[in-house]
Parts: C-alpha cells; sequence; structure tokens
C-alpha cells in the first residue's frame, strides 16, 4: 500500500503506526503517546519528511507522579500537525533532547527545564532562559509554592 502523506512515510520509517485523528475536532491530525525513546528517531524522519517544530513543553500530573513532556509538530508545506506525549516519572524527570536536530527546539527546552525541572540530555545549551542562573525552583510544578 503505499502511503499518503508526509506524517505518515515518517511514522512509517520508525515503525510508528499512523493514528488519524479528526482534525476539526482537535486541530491534530495525529496524536501518539510514545516511550521517550522513541522521540529522537522520530524526530530525524520528522525533519527530514520536512516537518517544522512548533514547540515543546510539559504537564505536571501530580497525582499521578509524572510530568508529560508534549511535542506538537507541523509541516512546512501541508497543514499536518502532530502531537506527541511522553510521561516521565517526576523522580527521574530526563528526557532526550531533540535540539541537535531541531535546534529551534532548544529554547522549549531550556525553558522546559526552568519551568518543570525536566532535563533534557544532550541539549545543546543548558543555560537557563528566564529564570536567574541561581534559581533552584520550577515555578509550573504544581508542587511550587513560591520563592521566599
Amino acid at each position: 500500500m503505499e502511503t499518503t502523506n508526509p506524517l505518515q512515510r515518517a511514522l512509517d520509517k520508525v515503525g510508528i503506526e499512523y493514528q488519524p485523528t479528526e482534525f476539526p475536532n482537535s486541530g491534530l491530525h495525529c496524536s501518539l503517546v510514545l516511550e521517550k525513546e522513541q522521540i529522537q528517531p522520530l524526530a530525524r524522519a520528522l525533519a527530514g519528511g520536512g516537518f517544522f517544530i512548533e514547540t515543546v513543553t510539559a504537564v505536571d500530573k501530580i497525582k499521578d507522579k509524572v510530568f508529560e513532556c508534549i511535542y506538537l509538530f507541523n509541516h512546512y508545506e501541508e497543514s499536518l500537525r502532530l502531537l506527541i506525549r511522553i510521561s516521565l516519572p517526576r523522580s527521574r524527570a530526563v528526557q532526550p533532547s531533540i535540539g541537535k536536530i531541531f535546534p529551534g527546539a532548544v529554547w522549549h527546552e531550556r525553558e522546559t527545564t526552568e519551568m518543570f525541572g525536566i532535563r533534557f540530555d544532550g541539549c545543546p545549551d543548558n543555560r537557563n532562559l528566564l529564570l536567574p542562573e541561581d534559581a533552584d525552583f520550577h515555578p509550573l510544578c504544581k508542587d511550587f509554592s513560591g520563592v521566599s
């Protein structure tokens, strides 16, 4: 069977099943839950297929004791929005960086590190982006109680 769009081709390259969503309802063409080891191979396939990174961020699911790392990709020529969600334990919040594949992701990874404390292993630039260099808090964590 011939693959019909660049998103499906990129997913096929790394053995991830294409799971289309209803774009008018969600604003997404595909939404996937992946393991952290899958992000770099997928990012390489997406970069080679004409995709760009829109954002990298996180959600603190404190009741589940996890962070959900969120990636949103889109295609330069076709509207093909892809949402990736990866769960990380709050106690070991380390995620492989895609900053060397998508240089624009570095700013997002830096911000996510500051705001949530998720470390992006291999990020080319780990300097704080918004907070002072000596900041030892993560203001978007749900257990953050303020700075004294």
